[in-house]
């Protein structure tokens, strides 16, 4: 009996130690982060979801996060360019320039809630289905992107 109670109190300790490292607890939406890094960061990423809710449908939005701290983006609508830092794991950017089209309002709606995704973000995610996960300060998930430029 009290060989069963050691073995079952030293998992449940090692599955704590294991959750508990950064990067370690999955978060049930694919696999586990792989790197957050400025390195995993720089490339062009479409993104699939913002807040949590689906694009508009036919609708692209494109982050590029390019070298020496260059922005660029699509809206869907209209063009942006900033720039980001990426220092002790936090990520900045800077007050977004759009150019100023106006379009259907859904895709207006959606441009303003990617605009208050990029100037909330503080955190990124890099998992190992090729998935750009922008993070808030408490770590909430704002914008999700797949790797690679839209398809065409």
């Amino acid at each position: 009996m009290a060989h069963l109670l050691r073995t079952t109190l030293l998992l449940a300790i090692s599955s704590l130690s294991f959750t508990s490292l950064p990067g370690c607890a999955g978060t049930g939406d694919g696999p586990p982060p792989i790197e957050a890094s400025e390195a995993a960061l720089i490339g062009e990423w479409q993104v699939e979801e913002l807040d949590g809710q689906p694009l508009v449908a036919s609708s692209e939005v494109a982050l590029t996060f390019g070298l020496e701290g260059a922005f660029t983006g699509d809206s869907g609508v209209n063009r942006l360019r900033a720039s980001y830092s990426f220092e002790g794991g936090t990520l900045q950017v800077s007050e977004v320039m759009a150019t100023r089209m106006a379009g259907p309002p859904e895709l207006m709606e959606q441009e303003a809630r990617l605009m208050s995704a990029l100037a909330q973000a503080r955190g990124v995610e890099v998992s190992g289905d090729h998935r750009l996960r922008l993070l808030d300060a408490e770590g909430e998930v704002l914008a999700v992107a797949r790797a690679g430029p839209a398809p065409r």
